[in-house]
């Protein structure tokens, strides 16, 4: 059956390593930004599961993209009652039809409307529900797909209510799966704020989670009481500059989203918290398999840059992403084996400084070449274990 999904922006890399590991027989047709068409043997309600995924939808019909409002007539009249896969979940009796093109809600002429609507009904015995209650039907066209897809909206799972300002239960979920989730992981995130990663940390086996943040009393009541019952999880209200109760090189995997310097003031500039960052993430991390992924606004990426690989940590990927409408940059990476973090706090001077050093231009220049000519792509899948993964994908759901 094919299918589409639509995706946090610019995770779409992260999105296309993943595909395989949560739906059968995936084979990609399109993919841009934020969304994706594919074909699956998968049955819907593994689709509909996928837990980056904002919306995922069944492919029911297509036309050759023209008019909306010629084109919607034209679906009107094709659609037969055999083309209306079961859907997952309880049936509805209602149902509404939206007009989804280029990313945006689209209008289309009552006429066309009103015929759509009526072949849905007399095809699914359904009755038009326009208020947004029952099932969601969306004609849904691309910037370079040449056709308009009709598609069966897929019931996603309950999840736990996000706090506001909270990164969404789709970012969360694709950033944890960068990092290469194993069952037998240490996973901390330094500045968990109201648990987003932790929370989808803990859906995935694992063998300790650990949640670390100043303000873990006003932030305890916003995590999920299954989380917060869950004998994996350590809770600290520690510094992620110092984490005094975490020992050197103890920790697997690091996810976090440190803060941006926009909205909050920092004890420090900008650069000097980065450089702190990237020091305490180092010490932490376990020298031979430690990973990391790391959120930050788009303006701080080259300081955090800097600092991660000052700090013994490479850059194996970036990604431009948006978060709520947001510029920002993730970093996905691990500890360099056999690299301790530089602890220096000034830089040489320069007569102890190399000829490139002393001439930062070239520096800069031949820093650039290398990054240009470093992979960005990880050699092996982003995801280990996945069949473990569908099995708990629905833990605090239940």
């Amino acid at each position: 059956m094919r299918y589409f999904i639509q995706y946090p922006a610019g995770t779409s890399e992260l999105v296309a390593d993943a595909m395989s590991h949560f739906v059968d027989d995936f084979r990609a047709e399109y993919q841009d930004d934020s969304a994706m068409l594919f074909s699956s043997s998968s049955p819907m309600e593994r689709v509909a599961d996928i837990p980056f995924a904002k919306n995922a939808f069944a492919v029911i019909s297509e036309i050759r993209r023209g008019d909306i409002n010629a084109n919607v007539a034209q679906l009107a009249g094709s659609l037969k009652k055999s083309q209306f896969p079961p859907l997952p979940g309880p049936r509805a009796r209602g149902f509404r039809v939206m007009v989804h093109i280029d990313g945006e809600l689209a209008s289309v002429a009552g006429a066309p409307k009103r015929e759509i609507e009526r072949t849905v009904s007399a095809c699914t015995g359904m009755r038009l529900e326009p208020s947004g209650r029952g099932q969601e039907y969306w004609v849904i066209g691309r910037l370079d797909m040449r056709d308009l897809m009709f598609c069966a909206r897929l019931p996603k799972p309950a999840r736990p209510k996000k706090a506001r300002g909270a990164l969404s239960h789709e970012l969360s979920s694709m950033l944890v799966l960068a990092s290469e989730p194993r069952p037998e992981d240490t996973f901390l995130d330094p500045f968990a704020g109201s648990g987003s990663f932790v929370v989808a940390r803990l859906s995935l086996p694992a063998r300790e989670v650990v949640y670390s943040d100043l303000d873990l009393a006003e932030h305890r009541e916003l995590l999920p009481g299954e989380a917060l019952r869950d004998r994996r999880l350590r809770l600290l209200d520690e510094d992620a500059m110092d984490l005094p109760s975490v020992p050197d090189g103890s920790v697997d995997a690091v996810v976090t989203d440190p803060p941006w310097g926009e909205h909050e003031e920092l004890p420090v500039p900008y650069e000097e918290f980065a450089r702190t960052t990237g020091l305490s993430l180092a010490r932490v991390l376990n020298p031979a398999k430690g990973r990391y992924v790391l959120l930050c606004a788009r303006r701080g990426a080259p300081a955090f840059e800097a600092a991660l690989t000052e700090a013994g940590l490479a850059v194996r990927q970036t990604h431009e992403i948006l978060v709520n409408g947001h510029p920002a940059t993730v970093f996905v990476g691990d500890r360099r084996t056999g690299t301790e973090p530089s602890q220096q706090t000034e830089r040489p001077r320069a007569s102890q400084e190399s000829p490139e050093a002393q001439e930062p231009g070239k520096a800069r220049d031949r820093q650039s070449d290398e990054r240009r000519q470093t992979p960005r792509t990880p050699a092996k899948p982003l995801l280990i274990g996945m069949g473990t993964y569908r099995r708990s994908l629905n833990r605090f759901s239940r």
